[in-house]
């Protein structure tokens, strides 16, 4: 009987508040007020709207329900919601932060505009998100996302980490990108996902079809696991094949200044040779400007002054093997004329 009567009383307030409210909101199909604020209200196109004051609750006693259990609930006086199912005290007022947002299982969202989604994530300082299984954003504007991410209380930093391990991949400083992608990191440039980078473990082959590779390119160029960053130069795409005179190479190459020298980023004790840009452009037009050496030019450059050496070689070769002969010819007459003197008699 008290159970009836507490029902009619309760639907009784609704009623009348939802008619106060009608009078004001004529789209209302339900509404409660109190005091004269709004606080509930269905529209008739099944539109819902919780109102509410935000004062950040200092007290902590103003949150509609605390400890573990599944619900949806809207603290107004911490502008924060929750929905989903939590196995302690993650969404006691204490760990509810002003604005914040929480969804999932034993999701937290403990700070300022924080947000967090998934399994057992936290966003834990201001402005953070958290969302995946067992992430952490404890960095004040930070992301975690993935399998065991941690921002590592790095301030804007970003962690997403797949679920290849159950180890905790975590930002190493403020302000960096932190990823674990085993399978690799494919970025494409086309919408038809014919160009791109592919960084990966080598353990596969690309995108683009280069095997052992850790960098790989839709061009074709990439780096090998054992270090070594390979050129394309498929003849296939290559064309407008004009051949190259080696002895004018080598003029070219002989003129042209190389000198040793540091890169202005270089600590003072690093040291590089070779030409500049510029003098190598001048030199031999290679290249699509005046301030960069495609690695290619340079080994072409250095492979026709090699032939060229080595044609120059050849030709010494050549001529110093006929002057053997001939010297060998001269000192085999030489050698008859002195038995013939020798051979005379004397008078």
């Amino acid at each position: 009987m008290k159970k009836i009567l507490n029902s009619a009383l309760v639907a009784g307030a609704l009623v009348m508040g939802a008619s106060a409210a009608n009078a004001q909101t004529p789209d209302s199909a339900f509404a409660v007020s109190s005091g004269g604020q709004g606080l509930f209200r269905v529209n008739v196109d099944a539109g819902a709207l919780f109102g509410g004051t935000y004062d950040g609750d200092p007290s902590g006693t103003g949150i509609p329900a605390e400890g573990s259990g599944t619900r949806m609930m809207w603290y107004p006086r911490k502008a924060a919601f929750r929905a989903g199912g939590i196995n302690g005290t993650q969404w006691d007022a204490a760990n509810i932060g002003d604005y914040s947002v929480a969804i999932g299982q034993d999701v937290r969202a403990s700070a300022s505009n924080a947000v967090a989604f998934g399994l057992r994530s936290t966003a834990a300082q201001v402005s953070s998100f958290a969302a995946g299984e067992d992430n952490t954003a404890s960095g004040a504007a930070s992301v975690a996302l993935g399998y065991h991410a941690h921002t590592n209380a790095r301030q804007g930093s970003f962690v997403f980490s797949d679920r290849s391990s159950v180890d905790t991949l975590r930002a190493g400083v403020n302000h960096s990108a932190n990823w674990r992608v085993s399978g690799g990191f494919r970025i494409f440039t086309s919408s038809n996902l014919s160009t791109g980078v592919t960084i990966q473990s080598g353990a596969s082959v690309s995108n683009w079809g280069q095997s052992n590779a850790v960098i790989s390119t839709s061009t074709g160029a990439y780096l090998s696991t054992s270090g070594v960053w390979t050129n394309t130069s498929d003849v296939n795409r290559k064309h407008l094949f004009e051949p190259v005179a080696g002895e004018d190479v080598l003029t070219r190459l002989r003129a042209m200044p190389i000198t040793s020298w540091s890169y202005r980023t270089d600590d003072d004790g690093i040291r590089h040779l070779g030409p500049t840009a510029q003098d190598f452009r001048a030199a031999f037009g290679l290249g699509s400007d005046d301030v960069t050496i495609g690695t290619v030019d340079a080994d072409g450059v250095a492979l026709a002054a090699a032939q060229a050496l080595d044609a120059r070689t050849a030709e010494q070769q050549r001529r110093i093997e006929a002057l053997e002969a001939e010297n060998a010819g001269l000192r085999a007459r030489l050698e008859r004329l002195e038995a013939l003197v020798t051979a005379a008699p004397r008078n």
